[in-house]
């Protein structure tokens, strides 16, 4: 009889995946949306493809839902407390993810729940002994905040990468210009043809400032806005101050690459001198001790024979 139930529910579960997958049954835009969108006049809508969150397409079917909808509610009870989730939405979009939010907490919560039910799971399992119920909530917590660790790590990694692409991009803008190109063509041209994570933005960003009749400064002030990136808010406003009084471009941006090259050498002397000085920790706890061990041990072996002569 449980077999039957199984292969059953089995067979079920397969027959509504495959039915859900298939195009019969949806919905088709209706004949008026389908006018409105030859109109040569109708708003410009930029959309961005869905990126599926599991490689499975049965944990993207009916998982991803499920966790999108508690991580919305998630932020939705953020909000309304007032707390202020910029930096985490910044560091979203500096690392190319395209879930947003929502998904972002809905992992939060996913992790959080699977750390709350691994040890008393692994208990009832035998796998480990019985723990007490802080250790449950302690798990919990830090499945929760483990998903911030990882996304502050990658966002941090994927800054340097577009801080090294903007020092690029403003050495190739001052190069372009200095060779006859106006500043809408030179932008345009090192955009297409440079390659990496910081040109990926910039080109996006100027298609959308460029339907919304911006100027190529809003590119530049947007992406320092959305990403975060402190190193193109000089630029950017360099960059309208040179429209605007026409000092020339092209020595603002080989001004601008000189300056974000000494910053990034500044911040690596900084960051071997926190090196240096976080070895003196486990130099004190590990090598210290055992260098005195070695040097002590035949000593107190000698000491110890002589008095018990």
């Amino acid at each position: 009889m449980g077999a039957a139930v199984m292969i059953g529910l089995t067979f079920g579960a397969g027959a509504l995946l495959l039915l859900t997958g298939q195009p019969i049954g949806r919905a088709r835009p209706s004949f008026a949306s389908r006018l409105q969108a030859l109109r040569p006049d109708r708003p410009v809508q930029v959309t961005s493809e869905k990126v599926p969150a599991f490689r499975t397409r049965i944990f993207e079917e009916i998982l991803r839902p499920l966790i999108e909808r508690a991580g919305e509610s998630l932020l939705t009870f953020a909000r309304r407390l007032g707390l202020d989730l910029g930096e985490t939405s910044s560091r979203l979009m500096a690392t190319g993810d395209p879930g947003g939010l929502g998904l972002f907490l809905g992992k939060k919560i996913t992790t959080g729940l699977l750390g709350l039910a691994f040890l008393p799971a692994a208990a009832a399992l035998g796998a480990i002994p019985h723990t007490p119920s802080w250790t449950w909530l302690a798990a919990c917590v830090l499945g929760f905040l483990m998903p911030d660790v990882i996304l502050r790590s990658n966002a941090e990694m994927r800054r340097r990468e577009l801080r090294e692409g903007l020092a690029r991009f403003a050495d190739l803008v001052s190069l372009s210009v200095s060779a006859g190109l106006g500043l809408e063509g030179a932008l345009e041209e090192v955009s297409r043809s440079s390659e990496g994570p910081f040109f990926e933005y910039l080109r996006r960003a100027l298609r959308e400032t460029r339907l919304r009749g911006e100027p190529a400064s809003t590119a530049l002030a947007q992406l320092a806005q959305d990403l975060r990136l402190a190193d193109a808010e000089p630029l950017a406003s360099a960059l309208a101050s040179a429209q605007s009084h026409g000092i020339p471009v092209s020595q603002v941006f080989r001004a601008q690459a000189r300056s974000i090259r000494e910053r990034r050498r500044l911040e690596l002397v900084e960051a071997g001198e926190r090196a240096q000085t976080r070895m003196v920790l486990p130099v004190g706890l590990l090598i210290l001790p055992a260098f005195f061990l070695l040097i002590l041990y035949p000593a107190a072996v000698q000491l110890l024979q002589v008095t018990a002569k």
